[in-house]
């Protein structure tokens, strides 16, 4: 979806559809991305490995355009606020209040838009860890109720539980 914009000169030719362009790019990146994380958490639930597999690839290659993109609009903003005498590291809402007066409702609500997504997506990311992490917990106690001597648990060098799984141990026979 990422599209291949170069970022635009921001002197006396600066052209704000060109920034709103870049906003409305990453806002459309953000989307897709929330669109697969809501389906990884469905294959979650639904214990579809195999689907769960594939759209972890996806949400993968969605966030490497979103970050793209973000980089991007960095980019973007550096420029345009050097060219208003700001710090290069100004975010986009500290910029705002330099845009002519008929823009600003719109660059504002946009960039409120995608600091929501984007809190969302994180809230999301989270969720979804928290599930994958608790269903690995219940397979856990599923396997070790079916065959408690192959699924042993012990804890490693760092301190962290792991499995003793049978190739681990002895296959000594100590009975004469």
């Amino acid at each position: 979806m990422v599209q291949a914009a170069q970022v635009p000169n921001v002197g006396s030719s600066f052209n704000w559809e060109d920034l709103l362009g870049l906003l409305r790019d990453e806002l459309q990146e953000y989307g897709g991305l929330m669109g697969l994380l809501n389906a990884q958490q469905q294959s979650i639930v639904n214990r579809r490995p195999e689907s769960l597999l594939e759209i972890n690839q996806s949400v993968q290659t969605q966030m490497e355009a979103s970050q793209i993109l973000q980089r991007r609009r960095q980019g973007f903003v550096s420029t345009l606020a050097s060219s208003y005498g700001e710090p290069n590291e100004s975010s986009l809402s500290e910029l705002v209040h330099h845009f002519p007066d008929v823009t600003r409702p719109m660059f504002e609500s946009i960039i409120e838009e995608i600091n929501g997504l984007i809190s969302r997506i994180r809230r999301k990311i989270e969720q979804n860890q928290r599930l994958l992490s608790r269903l690995t917990e219940v397979t856990d106690q599923i396997l070790g109720v079916t065959d408690p001597a192959a699924h042993s648990k012990t804890y490693d060098k760092s301190g962290d539980l792991s499995n003793l799984s049978t190739e681990d141990r002895s296959t000594l026979n100590e009975s004469a």
